[in-house]
């Protein structure tokens, strides 16, 4: 399962800024990606504006959110 949450960085040690889902002792991997103050100030709004934030796929198909549609329904092929 993957969280994306923030956190704020206080005498060597991160402190989450809300729950976090995990089990007690267990191993987790950690990707850190600082944020300036005022992206984090905005990144609720961010977030709302785009469900999908942070979730991208490269298909390698360069049109096709011009295309989406003839992808979709088998008129043009990748």
């Amino acid at each position: 399962m993957t969280q994306v949450i923030q956190a704020v960085y206080e005498n060597g040690v991160l402190r989450p800024l809300e729950t976090i889902h995990l089990i007690e002792h267990q191993q987790v991997r950690i990707t850190i990606e600082g944020m300036s103050k005022e992206n984090a100030e905005n990144s609720d709004v961010l977030s709302a504006e785009d469900p999908l934030r942070g979730f991208r796929v490269s298909l390698g198909i360069p049109d096709l959110s011009e295309n989406f549609n003839d992808y979709r329904f088998g008129r043009r092929k990748p």
